[in-house]
């Protein structure tokens, strides 16, 4: 049975409930407006240096999902390591894989038209119909354009159906579990990708762009595929490599190496760069984001993956399960971290309206944080609650839901993925059942 990785549902959900405070005080409170940053005091952002860093680290659900993808495929096919031959069970598995990152685009084109948040794209602001309904009291003139951008879903589920293809083809070629030929392959991948997509963005965003004005639908979306995920699928191949690594129980100083030498030469090149060109708190709302911002990124994730492995991979039973004891509030978040995703916007805006009211029903939101720490609170308050009345129903009818039930009729097999009981407590009577 596949040991479940309690650190990525922690961090799933720890980065969920920060992603449902963020874009409640941005979108909310400020409207996405990225002039908000331009006025701000710069102080603030030395000052909550370290919040402002992780609200760019929206590529860590790429990393994650590459973790637990790598990991969950790799366990499959260690059962035929010597056999490349596509066994009907085998095809089950493997189909299932790329079913669930279709699903995942699926909910991203879901979101761009009904749910996410007020947004700046292509030269003007966009708003999608139901979140936009309840901010503005009327039905917002919807274009088409906004399907061309791709939110962290379109990300995930792109990134995760070429580290598929990635990860079949090295299984394929018998390299799989060729340990160091894999990690080189995975690595040099994702160091490729994010390294060369200034070049290509520069290349090709102003051809996505004018194609999109021009109506060009074709050219459109076939760049739209090409770019979307770029540099976010570098992170997806680095995850994978810790996927791989704890599927195979590599030796903890050994991911230890690779994890702090990797992560540490990111950051001294970040802090390189950063250096030399500077910093300016506008960058932090640029979409692609600047490549010394997504360098360093990177090298954080990475170096903070490493510790929590250490923490809470490799250690005895006892932390381990003191562990799971004390991070449940976040562990239960992740559950149902999709669906949160996709419905955080509509509820935040619903949330921000009623809150106005009840204050006195200003034209705008007070920039006066005795008035936003409070509304903050509400939202996750709300989540809160949300998520621990949802599992009393075993967090069924959300999208995760809907996922398991998909990916389940194709592979032919329950799954154990949203039992609470044995995702959340770890239940040993569960120990027989398999967990896709």
């Amino acid at each position: 049975m596949k040991k479940r990785l309690l650190y990525v549902d922690f961090f799933r959900g720890f980065f969920i409930v920060y992603i449902i405070w963020l874009h409640a005080f941005n979108a909310v409170v400020y409207n996405n407006d990225p002039q908000s940053i331009d006025n701000a005091n710069p102080w603030i952002f030395v000052i909550l240096a370290p919040l402002v860093i992780m609200a760019t680290w929206a590529p860590i659900f790429v990393f994650l999902s590459g973790t637990a993808h790598a990991y969950s495929m790799h366990q499959t096919l260690l059962n035929y390591n010597r056999i490349r031959s596509i066994t009907p069970e085998l095809n089950k598995s493997l189909l299932g894989g790329l079913v669930n990152s279709f699903l995942l685009i699926f909910y991203s084109f879901i979101n761009m038209t009904f749910f996410h948040h007020r947004m700046p794209f292509n030269g003007r602001f966009y708003e999608t119909l139901i979140t936009g309904y309840i901010w503005k009291g009327a039905f917002p003139d919807f274009s088409i354009d906004i399907l061309f951008y791709t939110d962290a879903l379109g990300n995930i589920g792109i990134s995760l159906f070429f580290l598929h293809i990635t990860l079949y083809a090295l299984w394929r070629s018998g390299e799989l579990f060729d340990r160091r030929y894999t990690f080189r392959v995975l690595s040099g991948i994702g160091f490729t990708l994010l390294f060369i997509s200034p070049v290509i963005h520069n290349s090709l965003d102003p051809i996505f762009y004018q194609s999109i004005q021009d109506k060009n639908w074709v050219v459109s979306w076939v760049l739209k595929f090409l770019l979307a995920p770029l540099p976010n699928m570098a992170y997806g191949y680095l995850g994978a490599v810790f996927g791989i690594a704890l599927s195979e129980r590599v030796e903890l100083h050994k991911i230890k190496w690779y994890g702090y030498s990797v992560g540490g030469v990111l950051v001294f090149i970040a802090c390189a760069i950063i250096n030399s060109e500077g910093l300016a708190p506008s960058e932090f709302a640029n979409s692609p984001l600047p490549i010394k911002i997504q360098i360093l990124d990177a090298g954080l994730i990475v170096i903070l993956t490493t510790l929590f492995i250490s923490l809470m991979e490799y250690t005895t039973e006892e932390k381990r399960k003191w562990w799971a004891e004390h991070t449940i509030f976040f562990r239960r978040i992740s559950m149902v971290a999709l669906t949160i995703f996709i419905l955080e916007g509509p509820v935040a805006v619903t949330l921000g309206r009623l809150y106005l009211l009840i204050i006195g029903s200003p034209s705008e939101f007070p920039k006066n944080p005795l008035y936003i720490i409070p509304f903050i609170m509400l939202v996750l308050l709300f989540w809160y609650f949300v998520a621990k009345l949802w599992e009393k129903i075993g967090f069924k009818y959300g999208a995760e839901w809907l996922s398991v039930q998909i990916v389940g009729w194709f592979r032919n097999r329950k799954s154990l993925r949203l039992d609470p009981a044995y995702a959340l407590y770890h239940r040993s009577k569960y120990a027989s059942i398999r967990e896709e």
